[in-house]
């Protein structure tokens, strides 16, 4: 008679939220120990098990990502096609001393998500339009937006996994999902006051509460909506664009080599009009 083995059973290794913050593979490793969905990945320091990988997924676009997590999405790049990874390895690698990284699907989905949390509350939920190019960068953000119940129903689960977190940080917490068939798809998460509707004179414009005054749904007959643009420098002048805006409340400001330039009105008509005019003249001054 054959005898049977039993194969030990390996536990996983338990990963500390405050971990997630700084380490986008350690989000991922959590996420799957509490069944949060996220997108398929694979991570290494070795660039022929993140090869190996890419062949066997075979389906781009798919996303390579640093192991560290750095804001405003740095160094993470669009894989269109598979002779761009070791360009893009490479240059993660050279920026974070040979560390590991993340490759994962790319999910383009029915919209991208930015969920904020103060507080241990939902504070502001803003839409995302994303660039198409190599590098993942946000092209604008809308805000607020009210989503169906059976959406925030998941949502609120998933960003209820990170108790302890939440209990941990007085800065604003940022979720970010993208939607697939009716799914929330959690992205990242960050914790910092780098958006310009978290502050205080932006909000104000904006014809909104400060952010810590703010609960979830805020009052949506307010729309507003932030562009941005890559500048040359730092120096141009925009109140052409401005004084356009008749119909439509109106601040910008120059960083770092882009313009915020956010248009707010209570009609959704005035808006998409204003912004029209005032996009056409911000291109043109930026072509020059």
């Amino acid at each position: 008679m054959k005898k049977i083995i039993k194969k030990k059973k390996i536990e996983a290794v338990s990963v500390n939220q405050l971990e997630v913050l700084d380490n986008r593979f350690k989000l991922r490793e959590y996420c799957n120990q509490n069944n949060i969905k996220i997108p398929d990945f694979f991570a290494s320091d070795q660039f022929l098990k993140i090869s190996q990988w890419a062949m066997k997924k075979n389906s781009f676009p798919l996303c390579l990502k640093s192991e560290q997590n750095l804001s405003n999405n740095h160094l993470i790049y669009i894989l269109k096609a598979y002779r761009e990874l070791p360009e893009f390895f490479e240059a993660i690698q050279a920026k974070t001393n040979n560390g590991k990284v993340i490759i994962e699907e790319f999910i383009e989905g029915k919209a991208y998500l930015e969920v904020t949390v103060l507080e241990k509350r939902i504070r502001l939920i803003s839409q995302v339009g994303l660039s198409k190019t190599m590098k993942l960068q946000q092209r604008w953000r809308a805000f607020p937006i009210n989503l169906p119940e059976s959406i925030l129903t998941k949502i609120n689960k998933t960003i209820n996994a990170f108790d302890k977190l939440m209990e941990s940080t007085i800065k604003p917490l940022r979720f970010s999902f993208v939607i697939k068939n009716l799914e929330p798809v959690l992205i990242s998460i960050n914790s910092d006051n780098n958006r310009l509707e978290y502050l205080d004179e932006w909000r104000s414009v904006a014809a909104l509460d400060s952010l810590s005054a703010t609960s979830y749904p805020e009052n949506i007959s307010k729309i507003n909506k932030i562009n941005i643009y890559k500048l040359k420098e730092n120096n141009y002048d925009f109140s052409e664009a401005v004084n356009l805006c008749e119909k439509s409340r109106v601040k910008y400001e120059q960083i770092d080599n882009k313009l915020y330039f956010m248009i707010s009105s209570d009609n959704p008509q005035n808006l998409e009009e204003d912004f029209e005019k005032a996009n056409a003249i911000i291109k043109q001054i930026i072509s020059r």
